[in-house]
């Protein structure tokens, strides 16, 4: 409702709330308020997808631009009158990116201290310090078409989507702080299993577009740290079999020779259990 609010108050520019019920799960009460409002423009999907909910709430896109806020983020007062202005400043941009804070275990800072590397490089900066967070960016919806949601992939969806923008629309960007964005909200996906284990996928997704070979090396790095990742994941669950899987994948990537001494850990913990079994099965017998 925080969220919902700071776009309906908005200071010098009128805003309409798309809001997308992302699958089965949404609270009863919530789902029944918002129901009730006539201030907003309400979307239920059965499935909860975030790339199936952003490209739902694309699709009943009615307006000149547009912009997305996840629900626990909030813009700032004048946050529609800033981005609109830049539009104005600058007919050729496709995007408007601007600044904001993190907001999160009792400190609020300032998302990136200075654009101007940014401006200079947006697709090689963006796979440093993703520039494009949910509630960054304003869209001209001439520009920024629905098929461009069409093919974002599970996680990892912003840095996609800003991946394709930057390769080929106009991003005027600009230091001025619109957003907050929380960094601590229980429950929040970036901090999930699925998250992690969802991370390669994704990153394979992004290697399919058209990307410069330094970029594109980039991606392989970050790729290899995904499949890393899910690894070290499934070995703390104790899941060594879907371990053995994501590092050996690893293993196979050019550069993967890099993630080999982890291999220690896996036989490691592969023979507890192989002890752990054979132990078991002599108390049986």
């Amino acid at each position: 409702m925080r969220a919902i609010d700071s776009i309906t108050s908005q200071a010098g520019g009128r805003s309409l709330p798309i809001v997308v019920i992302n699958g089965p799960f949404a609270a009863p009460a919530a789902r029944e308020s918002l129901a009730h409002r006539q201030d907003l423009r309400l979307i239920t999907l059965a499935d909860a997808s975030l790339p199936l909910a952003l490209h739902a709430g694309r699709a009943a896109v009615e307006t000149a631009y547009f912009s997305v806020l996840d629900d626990d983020d909030e813009l700032l007062p004048e946050a529609v009158a800033i981005r609109l202005g830049a539009f104005e400043a600058d007919p050729r941009a496709d995007v408007v990116v601007t600044n904001g804070y993190l907001d999160g275990f009792g400190r609020r800072e300032i998302n990136i201290a200075d654009f101007r590397e940014i401006e200079r490089e947006p697709l090689r900066t963006l796979l440093r310090r993703n520039w494009l967070s949910p509630c960054a960016g304003t869209f001209c919806t001439r520009a920024v078409p629905l098929e461009l949601f069409e093919r974002i992939p599970a996680y990892r969806e912003w840095t996609y989507l800003g991946l394709r923008l930057a390769l080929d629309r106009t991003i005027r960007f600009l230091n001025r702080p619109t957003f907050v964005y929380r960094t601590d909200t229980d429950g929040s996906l970036s901090k999930s299993e699925a998250y992690i284990l969802g991370g390669p996928r994704a990153i394979a997704e992004m290697l399919r577009l058209d990307l410069p070979s330094d970029v594109r090396a980039m991606v392989r790095d970050r790729l290899r740290a995904g499949l890393h990742s899910a690894s070290d994941r499934e070995r703390v669950a104790g899941n060594y079999v879907a371990a053995w899987g994501w590092h050996l994948r690893c293993l196979a990537q050019a550069g993967g020779w890099r993630y080999l001494s982890y291999t220690r850990h896996l036989l490691s913990g592969s023979a507890r259990r192989v002890a752990a079994a054979l132990r078991l099965l002599g108390d049986l017998s």
